[in-house]
């Protein structure tokens, strides 16, 4: 199981936190993994001063993430993780 924490705080949430659940939601329904994901919202991660919205993918903490580069970031970051357990 892979944790995917969004931040919805309030810096995030100003940079298009909701978007980006629902760009996850998308992906995670358009790859079959629903069940292997665990999606969640989460409060300040600390990265206020970062460009875009920040996630934590099983305790890695990637910033910068915007509905733009969200694709490249589940594909690069998440899938892999699936693919090793």
């Amino acid at each position: 199981m892979v944790t995917v924490s969004v931040c919805v705080g309030s810096s995030c949430h100003l940079k298009g936190a909701y978007e980006v659940i629902k760009l996850c939601e998308e992906a995670i329904a358009e790859s079959s993994v629903r069940e292997t994901i665990n999606l969640k919202g989460t409060f300040c991660l600390g990265k206020c001063s970062e460009e875009g919205v920040t996630l934590n993918i099983d305790g890695e903490i990637i910033t910068g993430v915007s509905p733009e580069n969200f694709m490249n970031i589940f594909e690069e970051r998440v899938l892999p993780r699936l693919r090793k357990e």
